[in-house]
């Protein structure tokens, strides 16, 4: 086994866990029930971790990882219908639905 990310919360740490498994990767959380220790633990001991089972699907996980954590560069964009801004990582506007 080997550690594929360190979650800042298990919410974040499912979604990738499904991720990787919808694509047939063989992935385990670890640490989601130290959420409770919170305050009596150290808090970089109790963050939820993706770990990858098979050496052989390690590859294709840090593929999927950094689709995942990407973060978009896009600039914000004003609807031509509305007028209203819009974040980059939109293709809808939010307000009236209009595609960029």
């Amino acid at each position: 086994m080997k550690k594929l990310y360190i979650a800042s919360d298990i919410i974040e740490a499912r979604i990738l866990d499904s991720i990787l498994k919808s694509q047939g990767l063989s992935s385990v959380v670890r640490n989601e029930t130290l959420q409770g220790g919170i305050g009596e633990l150290p808090f970089v001991e109790i963050w939820p971790e993706v770990w990858i089972e098979n050496s052989c699907d390690w590859e294709e996980a840090e593929e999927l990882l950094e689709g995942f954590v990407q973060v978009s560069t896009d600039k914000d964009w004003i609807c031509s219908s509305c007028k209203e801004i819009n974040p980059g990582v939109f293709q809808t506007c939010w307000f009236c639905n209009a595609n960029i």
